[in-house]
């Protein structure tokens, strides 16, 4: 799976959205939803199309369920097109942070939470969505910069050990980097992160 990160409006979202989509997940009822993008046209891109939706919106539907219309109105709070994401090589760096974070804080840091109340579980593509809070994002960069050198000192875990052998030392360094560079970006922007895949 190819992990993708974007700069997220977590502020805006948590007062505006969050609830919006926590109750139509709840009550499985779409309508509040379809209200949210119908009140803000012009302003919510199209995740088939990545163009503002129209008018006509509704015509792109596949199904029209929670899960599709909270995906849309998401993006309200994000650009599409600026994935900032660790590819394929998220999945051996978070197995690396287990060795130097705590399994919980290294999850959060690469994969964010789920946005979540009683059965009801946000995940449009059913591969796994998250968000870190942009009041975290401080906290998470300065732990990043403090690990750093122990990850590259003593977090690598022998090469028998990694679940995909090809990935070399200079490539984990690399996304390693990469998501320190996220962090200092979404922390220069006062956002938090939308994770997907």
């Amino acid at each position: 799976m190819e992990h993708k990160a974007f700069l997220f409006d977590t502020q805006t979202f948590n007062r505006e959205l969050n609830p919006l989509i926590l109750d139509a997940g709840l009550r499985n009822n779409p309508e509040p939803l379809r209200n949210f993008i119908d009140n803000n046209i012009g302003r919510v891109y199209s995740l088939y199309t990545e163009e503002l939706l129209d008018a006509n919106w509704k015509e792109e539907l596949e199904n029209g369920g929670v899960q599709e219309l909270a995906d849309f109105a998401l993006t309200y709070y994000y650009s599409l097109d600026d994935d900032r994401g660790l590819s394929y090589f998220w999945d051996a760096l978070l197995e690396v942070l287990y060795n130097i974070l705590s399994k919980s804080d290294s999850e959060y840091y690469i994969l964010g939470r789920s946005l979540a109340k009683q059965d009801f579980i946000l995940d449009p593509g059913r591969m796994g969505m998250g968000f870190v809070q942009a009041q975290d994002v401080s906290d998470i960069l300065r732990e990043l910069n403090r690990c750093r050198d122990s990850f590259i000192n003593n977090g690598l875990p022998n090469k028998e050990d990694l679940l995909y052998e090809d990935i070399t030392l200079e490539e984990l360094i690399e996304a390693y980097d990469q998501l320190i560079i996220l962090y200092k970006e979404a922390l220069e922007s006062n956002r938090g992160l939308l994770m997907t895949f």
